[in-house]
């Protein structure tokens, strides 16, 4: 199992790497949420 922790961790960095980068990947995140609801059902 992954704590929560681990996971902030890992999005802070990505988006003070790439601040730019950051709308592409909400709006990539956006996209797989869907992919995965429709998985769900």
């Amino acid at each position: 199992m992954v704590p929560p922790i681990a996971e902030a961790a890992v999005e802070i960095p990505k988006i003070k790497d790439e601040p730019i980068g950051e709308k592409k990947a909400s709006k990539k995140t956006k996209k797989k949420s869907k992919k995965r609801s429709k998985s769900k059902k």
